[in-house]
């Protein structure tokens, strides 16, 4: 899933969230230059800015010239094709009374957050493994690359957005082998109601309300009516089924299994059936309120969820080896791909496999 925080937004972002909250919009901004490091005096530069290190500094020089390339957002990739067919599904689904559409659209923001925006904003325990240098790239005591698009959900929802989607690279210690890679890519949806706005869109009359002083159990958390639940994950279900079935196909088959991520609460993972095996797809929930209240969505209600750009991909188009993904100046590689409907069926056929590790 995604988060980010108000410091790192570059001007053209900051401007746009400002004045365009509901438009679709494809970001370019500062962080599409040719990256950089230079160790000096202590320092680090990297994407046009400063940063000093420390004690916690992990950044490999040989990941730096990955950084920022944005494989999503090349014609042709085949991350792009998938990011596309996802943006039309929403873009198809999701219209407002004057026939746009609700979500926004946001695939350029810098992958340099705070610690604060990659953990705390997303509720992460203190002594979570993912905060452990051996999981994530630090920059600092202060910044890091962000280990998930989902570092940038609060600053979004502060600006004022209720329906919106983020596509990025996100940056993890793994050790690289056929299916991991240090760098891949991530999308993420949010979607947040009002109390009327959500029964009304079901047709629901009647004194019904989102928020109760309750307990918090297996179905809910203390401050939600089961009544709102239910509505928020009957919605989020059939949405991310529907996704699936338009990417693979209406006969696939699908299943829920509960999970747990400290950012949203019920939380449930979305498995296929692909090739005789259950394969997950997305992890997905109700988003905890405590999160949208200190984003000072507080009398709102929602829903997220986060997948793995590489990991569809792989199986849409038969690609067995994630760092593929990296032969993008290969053209036996991407002219594979060069279709004008992203939704084309295209089965990769490996020609001279050649892997190229960081």
């Amino acid at each position: 899933m995604l988060f980010f925080g108000t410091k790192m937004i570059c001007p053209v972002l900051h401007a746009t969230l400002k004045h365009s909250l509901r438009r679709f919009q494809l970001i370019r901004c500062c962080y599409c230059t040719s990256p950089k490091l230079s160790e000096k005096n202590g320092t680090i530069e990297l994407l046009g800015k400063t940063y000093k290190t420390d004690h916690v500094t992990n950044i490999r020089s040989s990941l730096i010239p990955k950084i920022g390339i944005g494989l999503h957002n090349m014609k042709h990739h085949p991350l792009n094709l998938l990011k596309r067919q996802i943006v039309d599904y929403f873009y198809k689904n999701f219209i407002n009374r004057q026939k746009n559409p609700v979500f926004s659209v946001y695939d350029s923001i810098s992958p340099v957050v705070t610690l604060h925006q990659n953990f705390d904003s997303l509720l992460v325990p203190e002594d979570h493994v993912s905060r452990k240098l051996s999981e994530s790239f630090y920059l600092n005591s202060e910044y890091m690359l962000r280990a998930h698009t989902s570092s940038h959900q609060s600053d979004l929802i502060r600006t004022g957005l209720n329906a919106f989607l983020v596509f990025g690279d996100v940056y993890r210690r793994d050790t690289i082998d056929s299916s991991h890679y240090p760098i891949f890519h991530q999308a993420e949806g949010v979607r947040l109601y009002r109390g009327q706005e959500l029964f009304s869109k079901m047709n629901i009359t009647g004194d019904y309300q989102i928020f109760e002083n309750g307990e918090k159990n297996e179905t809910k958390q203390p401050l939600h009516t089961k009544e709102a639940v239910m509505i928020l994950e009957h919605e989020l279900k059939s949405t991310l089924e529907n996704l699936a079935f338009e990417l693979f196909g209406k006969d696939v088959e699908t299943q829920w299994v509960d999970a747990y991520f400290p950012f949203t609460h019920p939380s449930w993972e979305l498995e296929i059936k692909f090739q005789g095996e259950w394969l997950e797809v997305l992890g997905c929930g109700i988003m905890e309120q405590e999160l949208l209240t200190a984003a000072g969505a507080g009398d709102q209600i929602g829903w997220a969820f986060g997948l793995g750009l590489e990991r569809l991909a792989m199986r849409l188009y038969s690609i067995p080896d994630i760092r593929q993904f990296w032969r993008y100046n290969d053209s036996g590689f991407m002219s594979q791909f060069d279709v004008k409907d992203p939704s084309t069926p295209i089965k990769y056929k490996v020609n001279n496999l050649c892997h190229s590790l960081l």
